[in-house]
């Protein structure tokens, strides 16, 4: 039997001392190991309740605090005029010429409703101007769907001067419709219904349509924007319906717009016309029927004037076979505006207008206005 020697005992159990320390160790590592693994998936569980309580919180904010989400949006115009006419006196006014007051919520993700009230002066009692449901969500679909009273989209009637275009006059339509559209990136375009209030063949019925198709694009240093439309009946429009009144058949009406704006000039352009005559005893021209149109060119420059956004406009505007609606031949205006605050425009404009020849049933008296306008929005 081999002896052991003192040196070979020593190593001996030196090794085996480290042999059974290196196994506890792996032991304990691999169990810290697990029991962190472990941990980190109760963190993880515990991360997930809670994520899913707080979408459940703001779920149920959104449903029972929509209320937080209402907006209101005004309006108020004041403007001192002077009309000098051709043949008579001089006239002179100060009115409150418009006050719009609005409110909007978004509902939910779906739904926005809108609400607007109007007082002009002279021209509209205090009145629900606007008010309709649309239901969008672009996240998800192009398509949206609005329903209520509203300005329907024909024509856009854009302008930086303070009167209201010609083609405004003509072609405005505000009707209780359904309108349903898609906007996919800078195209737009809807289709509209609704009951006029003239009625054809004595049928009182939801047959009025139209339909308009369009594009607009920005950016940083300019933008630009087109549209076309069509309406089943002008004979709707605001200014014609007191005019044609119940007829025994519909005409159509146009309209194209077009805007661009290059760093600090701008140009606007927009035609609108009927498709066709109307019936001689509804509307007529020079003992015929009347195909009435307006057309609306503007020009704008952008600058700024002690540190103020300021714009100088020019415009001229026509319409054709419009006598009847009490509408000039022509029109030239020259404007000024400038930002005097935040929200706080003063616009002042000078306009010139020309009546239908006598040999059209005129009078051709060509007649002189001016107009400033503090204008404040909130």
């Amino acid at each position: 039997m081999k002896k052991l020697t003192l040196s070979t005992a020593i190593a001996m159990a030196l090794t085996s001392h480290t042999f059974a320390f290196a196994d506890t160790l792996t032991n304990r590592i691999q169990q810290l190991e697990m029991q962190n693994r472990a941990q980190e998936k109760v963190l993880q569980q515990q991360a997930a309740a809670i994520a899913e309580q707080q979408t459940t919180r703001a779920a149920e904010t959104d449903v029972n605090d929509w209320y937080r989400h209402i907006e209101m949006f005004g309006l108020i115009e004041v403007e001192a005029s002077l009309f000098a006419p051709e043949n008579g006196n001089d006239e002179s006014d100060i009115t409150l010429a418009t006050v719009e007051l609005g409110i909007q919520s978004k509902v939910n993700a779906w739904i926005e409703a809108r609400a607007s009230l109007l007082y002009e002066q002279n021209k509209t009692d205090l009145e629900i101007d606007t008010g309709y449901i649309t239901i969008a969500n672009t996240n998800i679909t192009p398509l949206f769907l609005t329903g209520g009273q509203m300005y329907v989209p024909f024509g856009v009637f854009e302008t930086d001067l303070v009167s209201d275009s010609l083609t405004l006059e003509l072609g405005e339509i505000r009707e209780t419709a359904l309108q349903v559209g898609a906007i996919q990136g800078d195209f737009f375009g809807s289709l509209y219904l609704f009951n006029g209030d003239a009625q054809i063949d004595e049928k009182n019925r939801i047959d009025n349509w139209g339909a308009n198709l369009g594009y607009a694009h920005t950016t940083t240093d300019h933008a630009w924007a087109a549209s076309v439309g069509y309406l089943n009946d002008l004979g709707e429009s605001d200014a014609l319906q007191e005019v044609v009144g119940n007829r025994t058949e519909r005409t159509g009406g146009w309209t194209a717009s077009a805007s661009a704006t290059l760093g600090r000039f701008k140009m606007i352009g927009e035609y609108v016309t009927a498709s066709d005559d109307f019936a001689a005893e509804a509307f007529s021209f020079k003992n015929q029927g009347a195909r009435p149109a307006a057309w609306n060119l503007e020009a704008g420059f952008h600058f700024e004037l002690m540190g103020k956004k300021s714009t100088l406009s020019i415009g001229y505007q026509k319409t054709r076979e419009a006598l009847a609606l009490a509408l000039p031949e022509q029109r030239w205006l020259l404007g000024w505006g400038i930002e005097v605050f935040d929200k706080t425009a003063l616009k002042l404009e000078w306009a010139r207008s020309s009546d239908y020849d006598r040999a059209d049933g005129g009078f051709g008296n060509t007649d002189d206005s001016v107009i400033a306008q503090l204008a404040v929005e909130f």
